[in-house]
């Protein structure tokens, strides 16, 4: 399985990469927390499907409530989970209104084994503990680089 992605040209003349293109990642299939609980139960587990969609829901209820207290939640060899912020600039720090002014995101930094593995990556073949990982052009829109070589 590969990484697909797709071309996108900078419209943004202020930008010092105007007018050059960049590849954005195309989104693959999102697994719901019942995707997630029937292949888990799968896994010779001893809890049923049903069991396990409740722990997953459970689970995601927890690590929020957890994180918006402002605590941080670590899952072994998955991540952290965390609540960060993005603030606007202001000139004057008196003019900063906190309601308005903050942009809360969420966070995951990876951890553990998937940290090394990520740590690891290698292009073509997986080497000293990483993981294989390939990118390739998603073949589902308009393509300027297929367009020009077209053109040719």
């Amino acid at each position: 399985m590969s990484i697909k992605y797709r071309y996108y040209k900078n419209k943004n003349v202020k930008s010092t990469g105007y007018n050059k293109y960049y590849v954005k990642r195309t989104a693959g299939k999102v697994y719901t927390e019942k995707d997630l609980a029937v292949r888990l139960a799968a896994r010779s587990s001893s809890f049923s499907r049903g069991e396990m969609l409740g722990i997953i829901l459970d689970l995601g209820r927890l690590i929020q409530e957890l994180c918006i207290e402002g605590n941080s939640c670590k899952i072994s060899d998955l991540g952290i989970f965390s609540v960060g912020i993005i603030s606007k600039g202001v000139a004057n720090a008196a003019d900063f209104n906190a309601s308005t002014d903050i942009i809360p995101k969420w966070r995951l930094r990876a951890t553990g084994e998937t940290q090394k593995k990520f740590l690891g990556i290698t292009r073509t073949t997986a080497g000293a503990g990483g993981v294989q990982l390939t990118f390739e052009e998603d073949d589902n829109y308009e393509s300027p680089r297929r367009a020009a070589q077209d053109g040719d």
